[in-house]
């Protein structure tokens, strides 16, 4: 028996540089007024599903040995700017016989006030003795990779690759599903730092972070890690997906107007299509696709 498809009800989550007006990327509570929601968890397996119950639930019917999704999808909403951070490596991850894997990740850009900045590894070498002094007396922003964020960019931030989000910004961020962070700076906010944690997995060369820029192309490959894909996707006229059996599919409305089986999937919403679901039909001006690869998914069909 084939899975039917989980329209997802995103999580919102509180942060201190969040913000109160998401701008219609999410529908806030009745009691979120005066929260700084920072965060709108798309695939976490506690999210609810329109169908009752949870996401988790539902992808545990289908494949019991399955504990959650295979790729996580946020959105974020800052007012002012996250911490210096960095995620572990693959080889951290598996130094601590925990962790799956390392987290790789990307940010496709939404939203972005005119001087908005993303920083992102290093503009230079540096050493690990010159990069704890800098987290200490908080220069630690000189020298990095500053980039100005601009609406349609996807930038891909290898696990070990030490960055920061500015303010201004909404995007879409997909990573691995490994919910763990290295704070190095935060300036000055009352949460605590990781910093050792942080030296042992920093990436200490020249940035390797890749920019693309999404076009106009009914079809596009946005960025590739090393265990997913993000695709987008404007098919105002329509497309089928149908899974083959060997990988899910998320799929994320990215403007007004999306519909999937012809009813409408609202702006920042998620749904998730299982590896056995049915086909389903997507349209829409502007559509978010991850999914594990490797390549394009060979999934859609134009008929």
């Amino acid at each position: 028996m084939r899975q039917t498809t989980s329209r997802i009800i995103p999580r919102l989550v509180e942060r201190l540089w969040g913000r109160g007006d998401l701008d219609g990327w999410a529908r806030t509570a009745p009691d979120s007024a005066g929260r700084s929601i920072g965060e709108a968890w798309l695939t976490d397996i506690a999210c609810a599903v329109e169908a009752g119950g949870t996401l988790g639930a539902a992808i545990a019917r289908g494949q019991a040995a399955r504990t959650g999704p295979p790729l996580l999808a946020k959105l974020l909403f800052t007012a002012a700017p996250l911490s210096v951070q960095v995620h572990p490596t693959d080889a951290a991850a598996l130094a601590t016989g925990t962790l799956p894997s390392g987290k790789d990740e990307a940010w496709h850009v939404l939203e972005a006030a005119p001087d908005a900045l993303v920083w992102i590894g290093f503009a230079q070498p540096v050493t690990a003795s010159r990069l704890r002094a800098a987290a200490e007396d908080g220069t630690v922003l000189s020298l990095m990779r500053q980039h100005p964020a601009r609406i349609g960019e996807t930038l891909l931030i290898p696990a070990g690759t030490v960055h920061a989000i500015g303010a201004g910004l909404v995007l879409l961020e997909v990573q691995d599903p490994v919910d763990v962070t290295y704070r190095l700076f935060d300036y000055g906010r009352p949460r605590p730092l990781q910093t050792e944690d942080a030296l042992s997995v920093a990436d200490l060369g020249k940035s390797r972070v890749v920019v693309s820029t999404a076009t106009n192309a009914a079809r596009q490959t946005l960025t590739v890690g090393p265990r997913f894909m993000l695709e987008r996707l404007a098919v105002a006229g329509g497309v089928t997906l149908l899974p083959d059996g060997g990988r899910d599919h998320i799929l994320v409305a990215l403007a007004d107007g999306t519909t999937l089986d012809g009813r409408a999937l609202a702006r920042g919403t998620a749904a998730f299509v299982p590896a056995t679901g049915n086909a389903v039909r997507i349209a829409g001006a502007a559509i978010a696709m991850l999914h594990p690869g490797p390549g394009p998914s060979p999934c859609l069909t134009v008929a």
